[in-house]
């Protein structure tokens, strides 16, 4: 059992949804996470806006614990891994595969993934447009790949930050990150701790996951 998580079976399969929005797949060993935008917080000042510098260093932190904890044989990152053009936190990433170099590193090309393939391969990164395990096909975004009715592959994506508003008495209203699993589709949430998020309208027979101090609790 993982601390803090939640279990959510999918296609016969069991998962294990991680407050540190993330998702532990425990029959392949696989740890699966969207969006960390590393680069972001430099490339924002540069231009200058005012973003901590520790928000990098908060990001890798993370996923160090994420890793230690789940203690997978395959990281598997579902775009926007590094958000812009080249910068110092690139190397800072870098120093951080090198510490988990036993650990195989994926990345699904992302809209904001463009560095050359060779700095991919210096950091010891496969590169794939699209990725298919078992019976879950995955992507960055899922809209130019939404599977037909004849689809057998689920898909697992990133890129639309996903959040959750819950409505409380009167017009009280928190919105909140989560996890989103439609009948063909799920989405996780962004990892990085720099992004924002778009509320969904689930369906139904939806299902939905709200992170929440430190919990993984069902909204939907």
């Amino acid at each position: 059992m993982i601390q803090n998580a939640t279990t959510f079976n999918l296609k016969g399969n069991r998962f294990w949804l991680l407050p540190e929005r993330a998702i532990y797949w425990q029959k392949e060993k696989i740890l699966l996470i969207a969006d960390l935008h590393i680069g972001k917080s430099t490339h924002f000042r540069k231009h200058g806006i005012a973003v901590p510098k520790q928000v990098n260093e908060s990001n890798l932190h993370r996923l160090e614990h994420l890793v230690e904890k789940t203690e997978p044989d395959h990281l598997i990152i579902l775009g926007d891994l590094f958000h812009s053009n080249l910068n110092h936190e690139w190397q800072q990433f870098i120093k951080w595969r090198k510490r988990y170099c036993q650990i195989e590193v994926s990345l699904v090309v992302g809209n904001h993934d463009i560095l050359s393939t060779d700095k991919y391969h210096t950091g010891f990164i496969n590169i794939f447009k699209k990725m298919k395990i078992g019976a879950f096909l995955f992507v960055h975004d899922k809209d130019p790949h939404t599977p037909s009715d004849k689809t057998e592959a689920y898909l697992l994506s990133g890129h639309v930050h996903p959040a959750a508003k819950l409505n409380g008495k009167g017009r009280q209203a928190m919105t909140f990150p989560c996890f989103y699993f439609g009948q063909r589709y799920g989405i996780l949430p962004a990892f990085g701790a720099f992004t924002g998020t778009h509320t969904v309208t689930p369906q139904k027979n939806d299902s939905v996951f709200i992170i929440v101090e430190g919990q993984v609790i069902p909204a939907y």
